[in-house]
């Protein structure tokens, strides 16, 4: 059975009738297969599943760039949709069982989040089953209308379509594609990671939380396919990193430290190639365009120190790039030197310091260590010692 009811595709079996909405939205898929769940075991359920009482965590993710219902143009709700005023307890990973598509536009993507919307109503839903999609060239998109004002406002969710028995408890994402023996391509990974990390801080969702459908309780399916499945630890993974470094994604904070990720060109993002080249990385030839192998390079960066992995490069990035070879000695003011200016550019890098990176340990500089120490939770002394250094050279 179809993990959802799409455009009728030879190679698949057809797709067995579901119930209607609106009562109780779900949807019924595969036969049960169950598995791990949570980092290196089961998540135990319950005949009812509370919300997770994970505090929310500190606002460290920066905001997805998530196209609304509206922006794909989307229709209307065929009736009202519920509103839960609670958090849900569990993020819910599921893929579409669409062919894998090597169109990576934007028309795909809304191409897409069409289709799905025509096919879930056609089969007696009011509207999109799942909250959010990921098509395959990375792009976020609301599903389920008011998904995206209610994983903003943090405190509510529209009750899905996504998974029968467990939709009150639960928001979904829904991948594009099958992956049963293949995976999601690497632009959809990263906003995977963001959109997750991201409503998992807004919901206080905690990452052992982050389930496949297969494990949703009395679910009878093998989505999100074996291969994809496989790869949940490590989703789990980079959204724990994510939620405790933050992610880069958002706007760059100076001129000469602009945000760049995949697509971009310029003067930037030789630098950044530059220097990832010279800390032993291999993000390709330093030409300047923002492609696959930088992408990659990127990652293995930010895994490397400890930050969220999104491939972009933002104030985190960059202030963590710029000090990469300070030795991270106690400076302070008065102080000067290689490390002063190193100390300097890193700041500037990662707050948008007001700074001439100049060597000069003054009233300025002192003053920017304040300001970073105060936004990052660290002591205010002004002095750049073990923590500062340690905050700064890894994206924190």
């Amino acid at each position: 059975m179809n993990d959802h009811l799409t455009a009728p595709r030879p190679s698949y079996p057809a797709p067995t009738p579901a119930r209607p909405e609106p009562a109780r939205p779900h949807l019924s898929r595969r036969r049960l297969l169950q598995g791990s769940a949570a980092l290196g075991g089961l998540i135990a359920f319950g005949t009812a599943v509370s919300a997770s009482t994970t505090p929310a965590f500190a606002a460290t993710v920066s905001r997805p760039d998530i196209i609304s219902v509206k922006g794909w143009g989307g229709a209307s709700p065929k009736v009202p949709l519920s509103t839960i005023d609670r958090r849900p307890g569990h993020l819910v990973v599921h893929h579409t069982t669409h062919e894998n598509s090597s169109d990576y536009s934007v028309e795909a993507a809304h191409a897409v989040a069409r289709l799905i919307q025509r096919n879930h109503m056609a089969n007696g839903w009011a509207d999109t089953g799942q909250q959010f999609t990921i098509a395959r060239g990375g792009q976020m998109l609301e599903g389920r209308q008011g998904s995206l004002a209610a994983v903003v406002d943090g405190t509510r969710f529209i009750e899905g379509a996504h998974a029968y028995g467990f939709n009150d408890q639960s928001v979904g994402i829904e991948v594009d594609g099958m992956y049963t023996s293949a995976l999601p391509t690497d632009a959809q990974w990263a906003s995977l990671v963001h959109l997750s990390a991201f409503i998992c801080e807004r919901y206080g969702i905690g990452v052992d939380r982050i389930i496949a459908h297969r494990d949703a309780p009395g679910a009878q399916t093998l989505c999100c396919g074996d291969a994809f499945y496989a790869q949940l630890p490590a989703l789990r993974q980079e959204v724990e990193a994510a939620l405790a470094g933050g992610l880069d994604a958002g706007p760059g904070t100076s001129r000469d430290y602009p945000t760049v990720g995949r697509g971009d060109e310029g003067d930037a993002v030789r630098r950044v190639q530059v220097t990832l080249t010279g800390i032993g990385y291999r993000p390709g030839v330093a030409d300047g365009v923002f492609g696959e192998a930088t992408e990659q390079a990127v990652r293995e960066y930010q895994s490397s120190i400890g930050t969220g992995v999104d491939g972009v490069v933002g104030p985190r990035t960059w202030g963590a790039l710029a000090t990469h070879h300070a030795a991270g000695s106690t400076v302070r003011s008065g102080d000067g030197g290689t490390e002063v200016e190193y100390l300097q550019r890193g700041l500037i890098a990662a707050d948008g310091a007001a700074l001439a990176a100049d060597g000069v340990f003054g009233d300025q500089t002192e003053s920017a260590v304040r300001g970073y120490q105060q936004s990052r939770g660290l002591a205010v002394d002004g002095v750049a010692g073990q923590n500062t250094w340690h905050a700064v050279k890894h994206g924190r």
